[in-house]
């Protein structure tokens, strides 16, 4: 059925963005909120696939339930007249698997984009869900260095009574298959290891670790054969670097890393996995530095990753962090909208710094993209310590906390 002009729960079809066997992806409007979305239609549920609408049902409740930053956002599921759809966040940014077509990346670029992604992987898992299609077309792009996992309708739910698919059936993208994917084994959060690693694999070397002239050839290679040595394909990828790449892909799940979290553990220790060295500042930040320098040498303060700006604290019991987009009243104490804030997926109210008599605290305000300590999640109503050279990012907006306390401090009285 076609779909464009037409209205699907008040949803207003613009076009067609994407498709595969079991769905259609569209570009819709959403008049109460006055804003764009991706509406996912099932196309067999008009055709009486009870099985096939029970599995979708059941993706739309899974993604719902996920919260991370990198990891797209459902926002409402309905059927109307036996078609069932979930409405999702629109991205227009792209897919990962269209930034291929630029040829292999280097480590830093690969780094910003693979080790989120394990994040949000490692939060799946620990949710109960395995994703089971682990791609570039399934990685969305709302920056350069923001990546969005994206279409869990292949998901297993682990500790059911009932998987969402059955021993035998191999369900997934055939050159990212895991090896007991394709033999038509039960899988556990292991094939997301061996997908992600395909991943890294291809953003390397810009070919996949199997390849074939037929997706059968493809998933027996995979049975039977070792993968090429990523290193054979380019020589710039440290031995470290390609240990790790080859352990994650290793046939037997037992070898592989027995977490994703130890997964990306392994590769955020490697150099360059913080990305590309930022631009040194430019003549305006120099010339205009000695007009805070008391400031910024004297007090507490955070720092813009990436830019290098510097933004005071202030002297307060409560710090509020978030951002002035619409302009409200009173304003955040530190603004971050002018540092991207909104790209980022900062909230408006999105966390306070408390200084307390130990120190400096981060709490969360039930912030949409959440806030993160070091790389770990800080829970509303549960504020942390926070120390100098602690990384804090809210959303994907990353900062340095400094804290150098003035001998006067009423801290130190």
């Amino acid at each position: 059925m076609n779909w464009i002009g037409r209205t699907l729960g008040g949803y207003q079809i613009s076009e067609e963005i994407g498709r595969g066997g079991m769905a259609r992806v569209y570009r819709a409007y959403q008049p109460q909120l006055e804003r764009w979305v991706a509406l996912k239609v099932l196309m067999t549920a008009g055709m009486g696939d009870r099985e096939f609408l029970n599995r979708f049902r059941r993706e739309a409740k899974a993604i719902a339930a996920l919260r991370h930053p990198n990891i797209l956002t459902i926002y409402d599921y309905g059927e109307e007249k036996g078609i069932a759809y979930i409405v999702m966040e629109y991205v227009d940014g792209g897919t990962l698997k269209a930034r291929l077509t630029e040829g292999p990346m280097e480590w830093p670029d690969v780094a910003t984009l693979v080790i989120p992604i394990g994040h949000a992987l490692t939060y799946a898992h620990s949710q109960g869900i395995v994703h089971r299609d682990v791609k570039p077309g399934n990685v969305l792009l709302a920056r350069t260095d923001w990546p969005l996992l994206a279409d869990f309708g292949l998901v297993k739910l682990l500790g059911g009574q009932q998987g969402i698919t059955k021993p035998g059936t191999s369900i997934g993208t055939p050159a990212y298959l895991s090896p007991e994917q394709a033999a038509g084994e039960e899988v556990d959060h292991r094939s997301d290891i061996y997908g992600l690693g395909i991943v890294l694999y291809e953003l390397l070397t810009g070919h996949v670790p199997f390849e074939a002239d037929s997706p059968f050839e493809m998933m027996l290679l995979r049975l039977r054969e070792p993968p090429v040595p990523p290193r054979h394909l380019n020589p710039r990828i440290t031995s470290e670097l390609e240990a790790i790449i080859l352990r994650a892909l290793a046939r037997i799940p037992a070898a592989r890393y027995p977490t994703m979290e130890a997964l990306v553990d392994d590769l955020s220790r490697l150099p360059g996995a913080g990305g590309r060295a930022t631009s040194p500042p430019t003549e305006l930040s120099k010339t205009t530095m000695p007009l805070n320098s008391f400031v910024v040498t004297t007090g507490p303060r955070l720092v813009v990753a990436g830019t290098g700006a510097i933004l005071p604290l202030p002297w307060q019991e409560v710090v509020l962090i978030g951002r002035a987009d619409p302009p409200v009243t009173p304003p955040p104490d530190v603004d971050l909208e002018p540092y991207g804030g909104d790209r980022a997926g900062v909230s408006r109210q999105h966390a306070h710094l408390l200084r307390r008599p130990e120190g400096w605290l981060l709490d969360d305000l039930h912030s949409t993209n959440g806030t993160f300590l070091n790389d770990v999640p800080v829970l509303p109503g549960q504020p942390v310590r926070v120390r100098s050279g602690d990384t804090i990012r809210c959303g994907q907006l990353t900062l340095k906390f400094h804290e150098k306390v003035d001998p006067t401090s009423p801290l130190l009285s």
